[in-house]
């Protein structure tokens, strides 16, 4: 077979049945299906060894060892295909998601992995917010556009991932750790030099619910990523020469989260406001619209704001710089 799809699960009977049927019934038939319960105690394993004895395609595995990571490395460590895809157990794939993934990696040899759009379903109105973060990363599709918007937050959808198996010898598993472990990965991927592209087309209904751990677990909260981001942007920013920077943003959040650049070597050299006058204890402060390209040749922008990041890029670029080279967008 050339395809490898990992589901782990985890007291998941309320939605895994369907999520299991939508990889039964792909129009590309070639693949196993490998299902790792991750210590249910609910009826989740009955329903997964249900469906097992009706296709052979299906395997079951078991990982005693508790959290996503462990359960999601046993699936990819056993997987048999060239290609690996992810799959979580509250989320659906459209029909034709494993035959057009599998079509863009064979005709793009450049390109190590696969994401697609997704489609935001949920069934409480008032869980939202994350409705924002779909409608963004669905935006995302090109390489280049996945790669400039990598350390905003994670540009891609993760259930909707199907990559080279071969990528694992070279970037590795998931790590465990107080981080988003598929944001981890993929920074990790990227700075390996592996090249991320996404089919225009929502191929994974990703279903929000008040149980989905990027809500209940800390590993996922905006700090976390801002920890494991910075880390990464880093490494970057070293790789380019770029050591003294500065930051874009000196408000409440801007100040707490550049800061941690300086546990990794970077200086910061001064802060761009939309205030006029702004003063800050220790670090030089410069109203946007004097920057110029000679006192702040490169600027980190931590705006966090959806709609301002764009107005930051079309500034910047105005007074010519150029995204990548003298400035990111890292908020």
């Amino acid at each position: 077979m050339l395809i490898s799809v990992v589901l782990p699960f985890y007291n998941a009977q309320s939605c895994l049945k369907q999520a299991i049927t939508s990889i039964l019934n792909q129009t590309y038939s070639d693949f196993e299906l490998l299902l790792i319960n991750n210590n249910s105690t609910d009826n989740s394993e009955s329903i997964a060894k249900q469906l097992a004895q009706t296709d052979s395609r299906i395997q079951l595995l078991s990982e005693t060892q508790q959290g996503v990571v462990f359960a999601a490395n046993t699936g990819m460590r056993a997987a048999k295909g060239e290609f690996i895809a992810r799959m979580d157990a509250d989320d659906v794939a459209q029909p034709e998601r494993l035959e057009r993934q599998l079509r863009h990696l064979e005709s793009n040899p450049d390109i190590s992995i696969s994401a697609s759009q997704a489609n935001y379903k949920t069934e409480n109105k008032e869980l939202s917010d994350f409705s924002h973060f779909v409608e963004w990363s669905n935006a995302l599709v090109s390489w280049k556009d996945i790669y400039q918007n990598r350390f905003v937050e994670f540009p891609v959808v993760n259930p909707t991932l199907m990559f080279r198996r071969s990528l694992l010898e070279e970037v590795g598993y998931l790590k465990e750790g107080d981080f988003p472990e598929d944001y981890e990965w993929f920074l990790r991927a990227i700075n390996k030099g592996f090249k991320i592209e996404k089919l225009p087309l929502p191929l994974l209904d990703w279903h929000d619910s008040l149980k989905r751990l990027t809500r209940t677990d800390s590993r996922y909260q905006s700090d976390a990523f801002f920890r494991i981001k910075t880390k990464y942007l880093t490494i970057h920013l070293k790789n380019i020469n770029q050591t003294k920077v500065w930051i874009w943003g000196a408000g409440k959040f801007g100040l707490k989260r550049s800061q941690l650049l300086l546990n990794h070597g970077i200086e910061i050299v001064g802060y761009i406001d939309i205030k006029k006058g702004k003063q800050l204890n220790g670090f030089s402060c410069v109203h946007f619209k004097n920057i110029q390209i000679e006192t702040q040749p490169f600027i980190l922008s931590y705006i966090t704001n959806r709609n301002k990041r764009d107005e930051v890029r079309s500034f910047l670029d105005s007074k010519d710089y150029r995204e990548g080279k003298n400035y990111i967008i890292a908020g």
